[in-house]
């Protein structure tokens, strides 16, 4: 599936583009990410269901993918570090969507409504959302072992009940109630009814199991990608062990083959690389080309290295 067809950057030779402002003032060397894609040479993207930018560190694969969600106000969480002329960059773009489900089409100047708005199918994804999942759930974890803590001295500490209460006022009705409800708890624990555990799991809820980063990324982004959509992926694989890596490329491909999904995707990842039919956008050639998997740089390194040390694995 297709939702995201064309992505047009500006050029900075097109007079056309600055309006009022005076041309010079883009030429300027710290106007990022103005010089971004005309050092690369990239004034285009074509997008097929799985779309990939690949290059090294600082070749600019985050940027692309943060100027085209801020174009296409894109559902995201993590923040990511802009400049002054981002949204200058950004308000300069256009793109082209699929007539089937896309939203306001902008291209060549010209806006078409369409039955969807493309930013309410549009999602980002990145290793920093990863890293606050897991951080949240273990926060979840802290909280909840605090108070158990606190429930397991309450518990083993009688309390005597008030005598005068006053249901007008509430005074020390809820005192009552709490020293009520530790003695039957120390009643059930004693006669065998209820174990302290069963006890503080019906208070606090379950403490959810420790997961590595490599399980926490799969598992988030396996609830992600459950409804059809356009989904912008920044280096998903961070954390992930090989397996899971295999794991997400899977599911990636299966997704786009089958969920009506359409992804773009950047990463260093060869097992998302090398996902069948997959097309790689190389930010590391200049112009920027489209390569297959097995002519770029880094899989061409993976190769030397695995085979000049055929003999180890090849040996019985």
């Amino acid at each position: 599936m297709i939702y995201l067809e064309k992505f047009m950057f500006p050029d900075l030779e097109d007079d056309t583009l600055y309006f009022d402002e005076p041309k010079g003032s883009f030429y300027d060397e710290n106007t990022y990410p103005f010089h971004l894609t005309s050092e690369l040479g990239l004034w285009s993207l074509d997008f097929e269901p799985l779309t990939i930018l690949y290059g090294g560190n600082g070749s600019g694969k985050s940027t692309i993918i943060n100027v085209i969600s801020q174009k296409l106000c894109a559902d995201r969480q993590s923040m990511f570090n802009s400049s002054p002329y981002f949204d200058e960059f950004v308000s300069r773009c256009q793109f082209k969507a699929s007539d089937t489900l896309a939203g306001e089409t902008i291209y060549k100047g010209h806006r078409e409504p369409q039955k969807y708005d493309i930013s309410q199918i549009t999602t980002v994804l990145t290793s920093d959302d990863i890293f606050h999942s897991m951080l949240d759930q273990r926060l979840e974890n802290d909280k909840k072992l605090k108070k158990s803590h606190f429930l397991m001295d309450e518990y083993r500490e009688p309390e005597e009940l008030p005598r005068h209460l006053n249901f007008e006022t509430g005074y020390n009705v809820d005192k009552f109630k709490r020293g009520v409800e530790m003695r039957q708890a120390r009643n059930s624990m004693r006669h065998g009814n209820k174990t302290f555990n069963k006890i503080l799991l019906d208070k606090i809820g379950k403490m959810e199991r420790g997961f590595s980063n490599g399980e926490t990324a799969l598992m988030k982004l396996s609830e992600l990608l459950e409804a059809p959509g356009l989904y912008l992926l920044d280096e998903p694989e961070n954390s992930m062990s090989c397996e899971f890596q295999i794991k997400l490329a899977s599911i990636i491909s299966y997704l786009a083959r089958y969920g009506k999904c359409q992804f773009l995707i950047s990463t260093h990842s060869p097992f998302i690389l090398s996902m069948e039919n997959a097309k790689i956008y190389n930010l590391d050639q200049h112009p920027v080309g489209i390569c297959k998997w097995w002519e770029l740089d880094n899989m061409k390194r993976y190769f030397d290295l695995f085979y000049g040390s055929r003999d180890k694995f090849l040996s019985k």
